[in-house]
């Protein structure tokens, strides 16, 4: 299991207590952190104390939105052969891993969907509502058939073989490490949100890896971004560069600067308080 995150202490401690609550929790836990404040590394080390599964931190210095980079850094660095993604403000649902184990087969990637909160849904949302399954209670009915509609479209469109579905969401996917290996991971010279995601989910189906909808059975609760207004401070618009990059990388297998770029990683693991 993989979290990115970037200054969300708010967020990432209902992240993190989602994960504890999981219906299994036979799995690991890395973050993957883009250079936040030492805020970050105290949420996760008061996490870890009690954690039910193995917590490890890896982080690098803040150069700018680095994202793609320090997930490629936690792929090298886990040891599972499904990995999961999650962002650090999206907030599993009780079976998230638990639907992504069922559906892993190898040489495919799977895809889930996500329910936007408001901000004040958001503020409101507490800790012990989500150990305690509470905050199940926000995916409504009204949401569960807008996901349902997303998943037959997804269904459909891999029928008629289009090739660049079904979408991903980087708070909610997951993919066989090995052929996430065999694509170099992410394109790392994205610089701002939004595109490494489509892009390494071209890839995976220009490899001939299946891809799977999970858009009706696994679900994240997507938290406003006003909860850690710091975590966007550094949004702007999609540079052109980027859509550049993303043009440029429709037909390729292996992304032009990925995990076999840099002969070694300058990701830090910091040690997590052992008291």
């Amino acid at each position: 299991m993989i979290v990115s995150s970037y200054n969300q202490s708010r967020a990432l401690r209902l992240v993190l207590t989602g994960f504890a609550a999981q219906s299994r929790t036979d799995f690991e836990l890395l973050i993957a952190d883009d250079g936040s404040e030492e805020s970050i590394l105290r949420v996760v080390e008061e996490f870890e104390s009690h954690a039910p599964f193995p917590v490890r931190f890896l982080t690098q210095p803040d150069y700018g939105f680095r994202k793609a980079r320090i997930l490629n850094d936690a792929i090298v660095a886990s040891r599972g052969e499904q990995l999961v993604f999650c962002d650090g403000d999206c907030v599993p649902l009780r079976n998230f891993i638990s639907v992504h184990r069922a559906h892993y087969y190898p040489g495919t990637f799977c895809a889930g969907g996500r329910v936007a909160l408001s901000a004040e849904q958001s503020r409101e949302l507490s800790c012990e509502a989500v150990a305690t399954g509470a905050h199940q209670r926000l995916l409504t009915s009204r949401w569960r058939r807008r996901l349902r509609w997303v998943h037959w479209k997804n269904v459909l469109y891999r029928y008629v073989g289009k090739r660049y579905k079904p979408k991903i969401l980087g708070c909610n996917w997951s993919a066989d490490r090995e052929v996430l290996m065999r694509v170099d991971g992410f394109d790392e010279r994205y610089s701002q949100f939004g595109g490494e995601d489509s892009d390494i989910r071209n890839r995976l189906r220009n490899l001939s890896a299946t891809g799977i909808s999970l858009w009706n059975s696994a679900f994240v609760l997507h938290l406003d971004h006003s909860l850690d207004p710091q975590r966007y401070a550094r949004t702007g618009p999609r540079l052109r560069k980027d859509r550049e990059v993303y043009e440029a990388g429709r037909n390729r297998v292996k992304a032009r600067k990925g995990i076999s770029s840099r002969a070694a990683t300058t990701a830090v693991e910091e040690p997590l308080d052992e008291d």
